[in-house]
């Protein structure tokens, strides 16, 4: 009897142990010691079975909360940091709002305090030029690695291709949208004035953009990218090592919400300080001053609080092409597929819980398990394999908000800077805008990797770069990453549903050809 209850007991172990956490199955066990066992059998297991288990219970059992053996198991101050946990994330947007606010304030009363924002920003723009072509090898590699890598010869490998050149088309589409809200909504004319024709505009954005890609360490990085990616498929060590470091980047942005209110104060602590700090610099070189901003007929000159006017101008901006191009996509959305997409669902049941978390964390990353949790509850006929693409693979691969913040932001620091601007140099700095959105990992302030390449694109003096990319860097953090955050993700769950058609008409019904493995590969269990 004792023999026939230890295999037993060892069985039920092993296939526990197969499709449950190990905290899971060490409250369960116990559970069975004491409930399934009686007389004489359970004090034989006792000793060997639940006190061991009691006894290195509370050291070995994570708090996930997966179930009421695991409450039991959890410690109450650990439950009270969870309570507190959720209500601080139920009302990030509301603390995040107000901590911009506490910011601008004591940046304005506390010059001090303003001062040392100033500095850590100073010392971050003078590593930026060393740190961000590395970044930008490590996020762009992984992202290419996964497009590569699919596996071949399956129905998935098919979709897989037909969904990336589906966001890719999606994408291209933001971009002419992004160049042409930002030339109506700033009055930039066709090409520059020093052009004499459209010809001769194009022919000067060449040859800058000709020499960026031979002499630029940002393309160096895109070339360095793309040569790892065959030695990384074919080497596997080489390929875990390249990943690791974006992987942790965005598993370590979760640490980061607690102390976003804090990042709010000193954003707006920098902003309402980036006036008297750019113009002292810019005052000091003769001929450049800070210059007046218009958008939409509205003009804001950089003085007093004109800063601060400045940024919000921008991040209504970014919020405007923002809001019109995710509308379009809905529209276009409901008229393709008719009473098979409800707008009713997605505004009122989709969209309330996903925006704000979106908006205050500014991280798709952050987002992503919510977001699959909701598509998977609102619109159960998408399939998951394409759901797990579309919302999993698209915090990479579809982030069309960033895409239209970067035009926009452009046209602000530009006229900031009395910089000539032109619709031309918009459509010539498309490619590289559009490249460089496959290697922006899911994190807030990932604009601030576009800045390099885009000086050197429109041919700015050494002097001139720096003060772009100071401000650059600084009116892209805060408001305008949570629009274009925000947009990134609500545009993985419309497009979940542009695929489903097709994927059900083409490749769901169709046997895998060739090699072994069906269907799509999941980028993220649920």
């Amino acid at each position: 009897m004792e023999k026939e209850q230890r295999k037993r007991w060892f069985r039920d172990f092993l296939r526990v142990l197969k499709y449950q956490p190990l905290s899971w199955h060490l409250a369960r066990w116990q559970k069975t010691c004491s409930s399934s066992y009686q007389g004489e059998e359970q004090r034989v297991f006792r000793a060997p079975g639940p006190n061991y288990f009691h006894r290195w219970g509370w050291f070995l059992a994570p708090s996930k909360g997966k179930g009421p053996e695991e409450d039991r198991l959890e410690k109450p101050q650990l439950k009270g940091l969870k309570r507190a946990y959720h209500v601080f994330e139920k009302y990030l947007p509301i603390f995040t709002s107000f901590s911009f606010v506490v910011g601008v304030i004591v940046g304005k009363i506390i010059p001090k305090f303003a001062e040392g924002v100033d500095g850590a920003v100073s010392g971050f723009v003078n590593g930026y030029s060393t740190i961000a072509p590395i970044a930008i090898y490590f996020v762009l590699t992984p992202a290419l690695i996964k497009i590569v890598g699919m596996p071949r010869g399956t129905n998935g490998k098919r979709f897989g291709f037909f969904a990336v050149g589906f966001l890719m088309r999606q994408r291209l589409a933001t971009c002419f949208w992004a160049c042409l809200f930002t030339t109506i909504a700033f009055g930039l004319p066709v090409y520059t004035s020093g052009s004499i024709t459209l010809r001769e505009a194009f022919s000067k954005s060449i040859s800058t953009f000709v020499m960026m890609a031979t002499h630029s360490n940002y393309f160096y990085a895109f070339y360095a990218s793309f040569l790892t990616v065959p030695i990384a498929l074919k080497i596997k060590w080489i390929r875990t090592t390249i990943t690791k470091p974006t992987d942790w980047l965005e598993s370590g942005g979760r640490l980061l919400v607690p102390i976003i209110p804090v990042f709010m104060i000193a954003i707006g602590s920098y902003v309402s300080h980036l006036d008297v700090n750019i113009a002292d610099q810019i005052g000091s070189m003769e001929g450049l001053t800070l210059h007046p901003i218009k958008l939409f007929g509205l003009t804001v000159a950089p003085v007093g609080y004109g800063m601060v006017w400045i940024y919000l101008m921008g991040a209504f901006a970014t919020a405007i092409t923002c809001w019109v191009w995710h509308l379009v996509l809905i529209g276009y959305t409901k008229v393709k597929l008719g009473s098979h997409f409800s707008l009713k669902t997605y505004f009122t049941k989709y969209l309330p819980p996903i925006y704000p978390l979106l908006w205050a964390t500014c991280s798709e990353s952050l987002g992503m398990p919510l977001n699959l949790n909701l598509v998977k509850k609102y619109y159960p006929e998408i399939p998951p394999e394409v759901r797990r693409f579309c919302v999993g693979g698209g915090t990479t691969l579809s982030i069309n908000g960033t895409m239209n913040c970067v035009f926009v932001l452009a046209a602000v620091v530009c006229q900031l800077l009395g910089i000539q601007l032109s619709l031309t140099q918009l459509f010539m700095m498309l490619p590289i805008v559009f490249l460089m959105g496959y290697g922006v990992p899911g994190m807030p302030g990932e604009l601030i990797l576009f800045g390099g390449p885009i000086v050197a694109l429109l041919g700015l003096p050494p002097e001139m770069a720096k003060f772009f990319i100071a401000i650059y860097v600084g009116i892209q953090i805060g408001l305008p990453d949570s629009f274009r955050s925000a947009t990134n993700s609500t545009d993985n769950c419309v497009s979940a549903h542009l695929m489903v058609e097709v994927y059900e008409r083409k490749y769901a019904s169709q046997p895998a050809v060739g090699g072994g493995g069906g269907g799509l590969q999941p980028v993220m269990g649920e």
